[in-house]
């Protein structure tokens, strides 16, 4: 397993410099879905070259609560998808050194494929708002 997730974290970061957007470019679909399951308010850095259209339009017309509770593994915690062959997966990752964790968006086009990276950003606590 942890042979796996190494592999995985492999790919996002090797993929991130030859395959991005500009982070202004981020849909609020993919913000909106990421932020209703981690209730954290989600800060893009980098959108990648693999989201579509169709991942904007499945995203924002999911809810929430088919996206899979929230599993552990090796200091990460990964959150679960699946419509018809293709699946999402959210990986939250925290480095110790930094403050706030990480998240990146994966999806995966059939059960057999290698995932693609489609958002990633930092997770901050949603401020309170004063009454």
């Amino acid at each position: 397993m942890k042979a796996l997730v190494a592999g995985l974290l492999l790919v996002v970061s090797l993929s991130a410099a030859a395959q991005t957007k500009p982070a202004a470019t981020t849909p609020p679909a993919v913000v909106s879905a990421i932020e209703g399951i981690t209730a954290k308010h989600f800060q893009p850095d980098t959108v990648y070259a693999a989201l579509s259209e169709e991942d904007q339009k499945v995203l924002a017309n999911e809810p929430i609560a088919n996206w899979g509770l929230a599993q552990e593994s090796g200091g990460m915690t990964y959150y679960n998808l699946i419509v018809g062959t293709r699946s999402y997966q959210l990986l939250i990752t925290k480095a110790p050194k930094e403050e706030f964790p990480k998240a990146t968006l994966l999806r995966y086009a059939d059960p057999k494929s290698k995932p693609e990276p489609i958002a990633r950003g930092m997770l901050k606590p949603k401020e309170e708002k004063a009454k």
